[in-house]
């Protein structure tokens, strides 16, 4: 157990220190003193801890702890309701066992627990008990069953609202017709009503959602639990579609108590749902899961509710393996570029090349481009993805200058690669490895990243500028920044105003208007122009018509792998 899960040993011990100081005066009578009786507490959870995260589960050792408490002079029903209290309570946090079923395997230990410790009380005064006459012993039986069930309430109930908790849901679920739905509703703001507020106005806000939500599940024959914090859950019984979910949400939300009174303030409440409508016999965890990842999506959607939809559980899935797959990816190599030429309209000449981040994950297939890049930047990997194609690209690039005329190459840069103190030097450094002219790279900055409110960005762009490399404003048209007022030697106008430019679209006049307008204004600039996501042939002529110098898209060339952009330009086995 201790190397599976280094420092455990520690934690457990502090935690039996805790249990030690939480069991009331005068109820156990351990030889030995309290040394003797916080050991015996630290061999205890010790057990616990270990069949909690024991890869053959065995609920029997809850049994044998508990029965091993009444022979250990623990015997005191107070010390079974409060040591069950602050197992379940705390045992998991305290100790931290990063095992998924955790929770509902120590609510399963710590009901054999109880049934363990009452079976060793019967059996210690089981002699006793014969000498006393039949309705002492009857007496004696009920008090033993009231005890275990008050323990099964504890660990079946939340404390506050004493609704059944996510311990009880499988319970709950067990005697439903075929179909049901699952609805977890959680409150908006009650973080801030108890960081603001105290703990006393939550749990308040609490009790009064729960009233809400009671009245209407008993209203329409639902089953309400409380999940713990902000968070209940809604079971609505024999169900035929999943409308009849959506609407039990929708009537959980609006059936919250807006606004709420509390010392003199009328708190908004609000919240979002998830909600799930499937066969009873999936699972309380597994239905408990979609509706909970249901609920992650409305969040992220910003939407009062999110319905499970298996694909796009699916395809959340596949991107938080290609997130945990990239950095290792990249580390090895794996991220490999493609390029699209770049044409000159005037005579559909190819004058350079666009790079491209290629991905092929082993298991999920090819990485579309713009899910790599929102995956990179949510990891923080843009930077050095960035940096991996800047460098692959230049490589690449450097065969190609024997061909006449000398080819570009271009690398799209995010902003916080500009914002890097070292940005300027390390592109230095990859243009005198390569020997790649710096005036045949050509790096795209979006337009949005002019909108830098410190100065490094416009420090890199200076530092390019002197190194010779050419500096392109991309996603010009639709924003608001003035690319002239930076070292800018070329633009390119936004794929969505150039969408607008085929003859089909209903946007042509506008867009044409607007188009017309930007490429004069560039050219009196001295500034070149070059028109990207050109997928129609009508997009090209009217490009043509309005002097455009270069294009990029699908109509003029697609991208191909780095062996094939060789062959174009000319570069020999040999070099390759």
């Amino acid at each position: 157990m201790t190397e599976r899960y280094p420092g455990l040993d520690a934690r457990v011990a502090a935690f039996a220190a805790t249990w030690d100081r939480t069991l009331p005066a005068g109820t156990s009578f351990v030889p030995g003193g309290r040394a003797r009786r916080r050991a015996l507490l630290e061999g205890f959870a010790r057990r616990l801890v270990a069949a909690v995260i024991d890869r053959d589960f065995d609920r029997h050792e809850g049994f044998l702890v508990g029965h091993d408490m009444v022979h250990a002079d623990l015997a005191h029903p107070r010390v079974l309701l409060v040591s069950t209290q602050l197992l379940r309570d705390q045992l998991l946090t305290a100790v931290g066992p990063p095992e998924s079923r955790a929770a509902s395997r120590l609510t399963e230990l710590l009901d054999e627990l109880a049934h363990g410790f009452t079976t060793a009380m019967r059996e210690q005064v089981a002699g006793v008990a014969e000498s006393i006459n039949r309705s002492e012993r009857a007496a004696w039986r009920d008090r033993q069953r009231d005890l275990e069930a008050q323990v099964r309430r504890q660990l079946l109930h939340d404390p506050l609202t004493g609704l059944p908790n996510r311990a009880a849901l499988g319970g709950l679920l067990a005697p439903m017709p075929a179909r049901l739905g699952l609805c977890v509703v959680n409150l908006r703001g009650f973080n801030a009503v108890n960081q603001l507020l105290g703990h006393d106005a939550g749990n308040a806000l609490l009790l009064g959602v729960a009233q809400r939500l009671q009245v209407l599940a008993v209203d329409r024959g639902y089953h309400l639990g409380h999940l713990g914090g902000d968070t209940f859950v809604l079971i609505v019984p024999g169900t035929t579609g999943g409308d009849e979910a959506v609407k039990a949400a929708d009537a959980a939300l609006r059936a919250l108590p807006s606004p709420w009174p509390a010392d003199g303030h009328d708190i908004p409440v609000a919240g979002r749902a998830g909600v799930v409508e499937g066969p009873a016999d999936t699972g309380p965890d597994e239905l408990l899961r979609q509706a909970s990842l249901a609920l992650d999506w409305a969040r992220h959607d910003g939407t009062a509710w999110a319905a499970y939809d298996a694909g796009r559980a699916a395809a959340h899935l596949r991107r938080h393996q290609r997130a945990n797959a990239l950095p290792e990816a990249l580390a090895g190599g794996e991220i490999t570029a493609a390029y699209q030429p770049i044409v000159r309209l005037a005579d559909h000449a190819v004058v350079g090349m666009h790079a491209l981040p290629r991905w092929v994950h082993p298991d999920t297939g090819p990485v579309p481009e713009a899910e790599l890049l929102c995956i990179a930047e949510r990891c923080g990997l843009l930077a050095p993805l960035g940096r991996h194609l800047l460098a692959s690209a230049c490589e690449r690039a450097a065969a190609w200058q024997l061909h006449e005329p000398a080819p570009i190459v271009s690398v799209d840069l995010a902003a916080e690669q500009l914002r890097h103190p070292d940005f300027v030097d390390g592109v230095t450094d990859v243009l005198r490895r390569t020997g790649l002219p710096p005036a045949k790279l050509h790096v795209a900055v979006p337009e949005r990243a002019l909108h830098d409110e410190t100065d490094a960005v416009a420090f890199a762009l200076d530092g390019l500028d002197r190194l010779g490399v050419r500096v392109a404003v991309t996603q010009v048209g639709l924003g608001h920044a003035n690319p002239t007022a930076s070292p800018v030697h070329s633009v390119r106008i936004d794929p969505q105003l150039i969408s607008g430019l085929a003859r089909s679209a209903t946007t042509h006049r506008s867009n044409l208007a607007m188009a017309t307008w930007l490429i004069a204004m560039f050219h009196d600039l001295a500034i070149a122009v070059t028109a990207t996501g050109v997928d129609s042939r009508d997009q090209v002529t009217a490009l043509q018509l309005l002097d455009c110098d270069y294009g990029l898209g699908r109509a003029l060339g697609r991208p191909m792998t780095p062996d094939a952009a060789d062959l174009l330009f000319g570069v020999p086995d040999a070099t390759r």
